[in-house]
């Protein structure tokens, strides 16, 4: 993971302990600096505590945060923040920016331990990935009913709280069978699909540095094992976990988790006349 960080020394420590390397981190003090970095660098994730130093960022700097990581295919901000007075006001300001442009907020000492940071980093980076994703098949679900849109995006943004087709049918408020016939209907893939593109997709993201391990990552996303993981990723992209970094780069990955998330079309035989 790439991470751009415009925090204070003692916050730009503790981030490094919680993403040690292979992970890599260009820290910045400097809000101009901050915003080219979004604009220009190859980041995964821009950690932001907009109370550095004396800046104390006002809503104007923080609508030019936004407009920056929009710019940068809408790379996600998480803010950091100290407990103070002042950063409670700008902490009111920055969620304000909105989910497209502001992931999380994490508060220094209470939800800052680092393997907590470190995991929201990932669920973030992940989430972000999905959001990729969902657009890449050119927004099919605006042809489901609300109910099962939001569930099908809170899936790809939180596949650990979904572990079966039950679980994404009662999230959208439906049955099984009017689930499926829904997706049918948009040209979306079964329900079943679904989660296991869904879980591939985080698994990848949690393993495409080496931090997380294949059975950790089974272990987080709800898997029967690390085998089931593995073999649930060749289904879908042909390529086993080992093959990360290698084959199975990100693009590649991503086109074929696409092609998967939409139903393959059926060809009517052709008719013979006389």
């Amino acid at each position: 993971m790439n991470v751009l960080a415009f925090l204070g020394s003692s916050a730009h420590a503790h981030l490094i302990r919680a993403l040690p390397p292979p992970h890599r981190s260009t820290h910045t003090t400097d809000w101009p600096t901050l915003l080219s970095g979004l604009r220009d660098a190859e980041c995964d994730v821009a950690v932001v505590d907009p109370c550095v130093g004396n800046l104390h960022a006002s809503a104007e700097h923080l609508r030019e945060l936004a407009a920056a990581a929009r710019a940068s295919a809408e790379t996600p901000v998480v803010g950091y923040f100290a407990v103070s007075a002042a950063a409670i006001r700008a902490a009111h300001t920055f969620a304000r920016l909105g989910p497209a442009e502001v992931s999380n907020i994490v508060v220094r000492g209470f939800d800052d331990a680092p393997d907590a940071l470190s995991a929201t980093l990932h669920r973030v980076v992940s989430a972000s990935a999905a959001s990729r994703l969902v657009r890449s098949v050119g927004n099919p679900f605006a042809a489901l009913p609300p109910t099962a849109a939001r569930a099908v995006v809170t899936l790809f943004h939180h596949p650990e709280r979904m572990r079966s087709v039950s679980d994404l049918a009662a999230e959208a408020r439906t049955t099984r069978r009017s689930l499926d016939r829904w997706l049918a209907q948009a040209g979306l893939a079964s329900a079943r699909t679904l989660l296991a593109c869904a879980r591939a997709n985080a698994a990848f993201h949690l393993m495409t540095d080496g931090h997380v391990r294949a059975a950790r990552a089974a272990d987080m996303l709800g898997y029967a094992s690390p085998r089931a993981l593995t073999r649930e990723m060749q289904a879908l992209t042909g390529c086993a976990p080992s093959a990360i970094r290698g084959e199975l780069t990100e693009s590649a990955f991503s086109a074929a988790i696409a092609r998967r998330l939409r139903r393959p079309t059926v060809t009517a035989p052709p008719q013979r006349h006389g």
